[in-house]
C-alpha cells in the first residue's frame, strides 16, 4: 500500500504544472514595448513576471528569439532550471491597433479642412507612402493626430501619431488639397456647341486649378465660345448665351404692327442671343434698323417701314 501510494505521489509530481519547472512558451503575445518572464516562461516565481527580458518588436509585427537567447535573459533575471522544450526560436507577436491608409486619409482630411477653413469632403489626401498605420492597442478606435503641420499653398502636410505608451510616434506625409466641383465636357466639343445634360459632367478640382469655374446648372443651355477638350474644365468665359443670329448672316426680319406682320430679307450686322438688340440691313432699300433677336436667324422689329420719297 505505502508503495502504491509513493509512486502516485511520483507521477502527480511529474504532471502537476503547479509543481513542475519553468517552461519556455514556443510564441508569446505582448502589448507593450518589453517582453517580460510572465510573457515567455509558464511557472516562474509571479515574482518575477514582470521583468523585462528584452524589447519587443515594433507594433503590429512578429520577431523570432533563438531559445537559448531567451534561456540566458531568463537567467541574469533569476529563473534557473528554465525547460526550453523542443523549439528552437520563440515567437513573438507585438499587438496593435491597425488602421489602413483609408482611415489615415479620413484622419488627415478632417485635420486639414480644420486648418484651412474648408469641408472635410472637398479634401483631397495623398500620402507619400500608403501603408497600415500600427499604433498601441489603447488607441482610440479612429486615428488621432497629435501634431499637424501643413502649407496651405502646396498643401503639404506632416502628421504624428501617437503610437505607444511610451511617447512614441509615427510620422506620415503627403499632400492635402482642397477641392472643388467644376464642371468639364464629357467630350469634344466645338465652338459654337449648344450643351446638353450629357455635354457636361461634375468632377473634383483643384481649388488652386479652377480658377472662375462654373456649375452645371449654369453650363447647360450655355454656347461655346471656342472648341472644348474631353475633360477640360468649363469657366464663364468661355460660355455665351447661344446666337441665334451671326453677324454676316442673314435673317429673316420681321416687321409687326397690330395684328399684321412683315417678313423682309435682311443682313445681320451684329450678332445676338435670344432677347438681344441687333442691327440689320434690309437687302432690297439698304436701310439699317434695329431690331430684337426673337428666334433663329429671326430679328423683329415693331413698326413697319415707312416709305421714303426720292428726289
Amino acid at each position: 500500500m505505502i508503495r502504491r501510494a509513493a509512486a502516485s505521489l511520483a507521477v502527480l509530481l511529474a504532471v502537476s504544472p503547479a509543481l513542475a519547472g519553468p517552461s519556455l512558451r514556443a510564441a508569446a503575445l505582448v502589448s507593450s514595448d518589453r517582453v517580460t518572464v510572465g510573457d515567455l516562461i509558464e511557472g516562474a516565481d509571479p515574482a518575477l513576471a514582470d521583468v523585462a527580458l528584452f524589447r519587443a518588436p515594433d507594433l503590429g509585427l512578429t520577431g523570432a528569439v533563438p531559445a537559448q537567447d531567451v534561456a540566458e535573459a531568463a537567467r541574469r533575471a533569476g529563473v534557473v532550471d528554465l525547460d526550453l522544450g523542443a523549439s528552437a526560436n520563440v515567437s513573438v507577436t507585438r499587438l496593435s491597433r491597425a488602421f489602413t491608409a483609408d482611415d489615415i486619409e479620413r484622419a488627415v482630411a478632417e485635420r486639414a479642412a480644420a486648418e484651412f477653413g474648408a469641408q472635410a469632403e472637398a479634401m483631397r489626401v495623398t500620402l507619400d507612402e500608403a501603408a497600415t498605420l500600427h499604433l498601441d492597442p489603447s488607441a482610440a478606435p479612429q486615428p488621432v493626430i497629435a501634431r499637424f503641420a501643413a502649407d496651405p499653398r502646396s498643401g503639404r502636410f506632416e502628421a504624428s501619431f501617437a503610437a505607444g505608451r511610451d511617447g512614441a510616434v509615427r510620422r506620415v506625409t503627403g499632400s492635402a488639397i482642397e477641392t472643388v466641383e467644376v464642371a468639364v465636357a464629357a467630350r469634344s466639343l466645338a465652338r459654337g456647341d449648344v450643351l446638353r445634360e450629357a455635354d457636361v459632367v461634375l468632377e473634383r478640382r483643384p481649388r488652386v486649378q479652377s480658377g472662375e469655374g462654373v456649375d452645371l446648372a449654369a453650363a447647360k443651355g450655355m454656347a461655346l465660345r471656342r472648341p472644348m477638350r474631353e475633360g477640360q474644365a468649363l469657366r464663364a468665359a468661355d460660355l455665351i448665351r447661344p446666337q441665334h443670329v451671326e453677324r454676316g448672316g442673314f435673317v429673316t426680319l420681321v416687321y409687326g404692327l397690330g395684328g399684321m406682320s412683315l417678313s423682309l430679307k435682311a443682313k445681320a450686322l451684329q450678332s445676338g442671343a435670344q432677347g438681344d438688340l441687333v442691327a440689320v440691313q434690309n437687302i432690297q432699300s439698304k436701310r439699317t434698323v434695329t431690331g430684337v433677336v426673337t428666334g433663329p436667324s429671326e430679328v423683329t422689329v415693331s413698326a413697319a417701314p415707312t416709305a421714303v420719297a426720292r428726289r
